[in-house]
């Protein structure tokens, strides 16, 4: 995960965007922080899905462990650093990430396949949504192309959050 938001800093700092330093803390510290954090609620939403949709109940450590090896693809988020190719670079890291991340949950669930990407890609909704909302303009927490996405909301004035409470 510290790949992709060093990925997404090194495109920031390539294209001269200023604040260097308070980016890089704010995105491949702050932000790696908290795609972990909500990559377990991904993995919790895919173990409560399966267990409500499938009765499949599997040993958390192997998820978590599986799912762990499925990050590998978040490496690919350092060629964001290649100015013309960076934000599709970054949508192929968290793209591999998430096929990874089925692959793990199928193998180590045994759930049916139908149920375990439901499961999947709910869980990988939850953690985009929320980084989403962690990610705008003046905190730019979001690792790879989501702090693309903070950069768009400066540009544009808009910000999800004060949309999203009606300010």
């Amino acid at each position: 995960m510290a790949m992709l938001g060093f990925g997404g800093w090194l495109w920031w700092v390539f294209s001269g965007f200023g604040s260097p330093g308070t980016v890089f803390f704010k995105t491949v510290i702050l932000g790696t922080l908290a795609s972990m954090l909500l990559w377990l609620v991904w993995l919790l939403v895919v173990y409560a899905l399966l267990q409500r949709l499938a009765g499949v109940i599997t040993p958390v450590e192997q998820l978590v462990r599986a799912a762990g090896f499925a990050t590998f693809p978040l490496t690919l988020g350092i060629f964001m650093a290649v100015p013309a190719i960076s934000f599709g670079a970054g949508l192929v890291a968290l793209g591999g990430w998430l096929l990874a991340t089925q692959a793990a949950v199928e193998r180590t669930t045994g759930a049916p396949a139908g149920v375990a990407m439901f499961a999947n890609l709910a869980g990988f909704a939850a953690w985009v949504v929320l980084m989403s909302l962690l990610t705008t303009a003046a905190i730019q927490v979001g690792p790879g192309p989501l702090l693309a996405e903070s950069l768009w909301e400066s540009i544009s004035g808009y910000e999800a959050g004060r949309s999203l409470i009606g300010q």
